[in-house]
């Protein structure tokens, strides 16, 4: 039946699988990188003396469960008097060229630190650890950059900014 079609119509039917084709791998590369997400939090969350592969009835059942544990808040006991704790993600940035990107990200990631009252001592670590490709390059090349010239490691947010 396909060999009577013309080389536009295949031409099309070629077009939309490979449409279809691109879908499915945007979906499984979100679903991948949701899944490495989780398992990244659980990982730097869980103390190093009780570290253990997940199962994979572990891992399904989790993701279930972990869209509906984010979108709802935890309460934390304090003494008497009891708190909302938001779980709240810096975002990651790869260090591309544009600007309004940059600064998108990085007004985001100063409302992170104002949410969570961050001190100032854990913001260059915390946000070292979310930068990458060419940004992570980048803050590697600073670090060595100030030991080379006798510098002490940056440890202000301000300096890094």
């Amino acid at each position: 039946m396909s060999s009577s079609l013309s080389l536009e119509e295949k031409l099309e039917e070629a077009l939309t699988l490979n449409a279809e084709k691109d879908a499915q791998l945007e979906y499984l590369r979100k679903q991948l990188d949701r899944t490495m997400k989780m398992n990244r939090r659980e990982f730097l969350s869980t103390p190093t003396s009780s570290i253990h592969e997940p199962s994979e009835e572990e891992v399904e059942s989790s993701h279930d469960s972990h869209e509906e544990e984010e979108m709802r808040p935890r309460r934390r006991e304090q003494g008497r008097q009891q708190t909302l704790d938001f779980r709240v993600e810096i975002p990651e940035f790869e260090g591309h060229l544009n600007p309004d990107e940059f600064l998108d990200w990085l007004n985001t990631v100063e409302r992170v630190f104002n949410l969570k009252d961050v001190p100032d001592d854990k913001r260059v670590k915390l946000v070292a650890l979310k930068l990458r490709k060419y940004a992570s390059i980048w803050w590697s090349n600073v670090e060595v950059k100030r030991v080379r010239k006798g510098k002490e490691k940056a440890r202000s947010w301000r300096k890094m900014k």
